[in-house]
């Protein structure tokens, strides 16, 4: 099955919407060697798997930003949204500590509703880390807040990757930014794994919101259905040595 496949095709004349997509990532010391490597990778590959998924519904038109952060949060790519054929993942080099709250701060600010289209799709958002976010707790308690309490931080599909093994990184945080109880936090313990669900978490949040869209009232909060992740992954019991993170 292709990426389209996942797509039910719809008939008539619709409007186009925009999605507005965003990517946070974790870029701090701990990131370096293959982690990184592997995530640069793994969103250049995403990239084409999108646009396939959603050609054939032309309504779709994906906007897509990208947030960094280590020591501060600030943006890769942006803060001007990019349109997803003409997007362009530029390298991230690894370096400092883990302000994960403040990367939330600053994707909140651009889901105000003054800045997002009343008419757009639910907003996909895909936070990445491999560590603690080491912004004062209080601070990121905070961030999570004002993210729930946004109409559209509510609405978006929010989905976490936790990179390197379960202890490296607190899956508690994780958990906090993601929007789908039943989907968790995404456990990417080898560079084959993070590349898998980089690509579905992409592909599938992209079509479930596009699809979810017309399901929603002004009060509904996410109202996206998504298939499960992938399993057909190598498990870490199995792989060789150089095969884990």
């Amino acid at each position: 099955m292709t990426s389209s496949d996942l797509v039910p095709v719809l008939e008539g004349n619709i409007a186009k919407r925009t999605l507005q997509f965003f990517w946070l990532a974790d870029c701090s010391g701990s990131m370096k060697g293959k982690k990184i490597s592997t995530l640069n990778q793994a969103v250049r590959e995403a990239l084409p798997e999108i646009k396939e998924a959603v050609s054939a519904h032309p309504e779709v038109q994906i906007e897509m930003r990208a947030i960094a952060f280590s020591n501060e949060a600030a943006w890769h790519v942006g803060p001007e949204p990019v349109a997803l054929e003409d997007f362009v993942w530029p390298d991230l080099e690894a370096g400092g500590i883990t302000g994960t709250a403040q990367a939330i701060e600053l994707l909140s600010e651009e889901l105000s509703v003054d800045k997002m289209n009343r008419r757009g799709y639910p907003p996909v958002c895909i936070l990445l880390s491999d560590g603690y976010c080491t912004d004062d707790e209080s601070r990121f308690e905070s961030a999570i807040q004002t993210l729930n309490e946004m109409p559209w931080g509510r609405k978006a599909v929010r989905l976490a990757i936790g990179i390197g093994q379960e202890h490296q990184y607190n899956e508690q945080e994780l958990l906090k930014f993601v929007s789908h109880e039943e989907i968790g936090v995404l456990k990417a313990d080898s560079p084959e794994k993070l590349t898998s669900y980089i690509q579905w978490a992409s592909v599938a949040a992209s079509v479930g919101a596009s699809v979810g869209k017309s399901r929603m009232s002004k009060d509904d909060e996410h109202n996206v259905a998504l298939p499960p992740p992938p399993s057909e992954v190598t498990l870490v019991e199995d792989a060789d040595e150089d095969d884990v993170f």
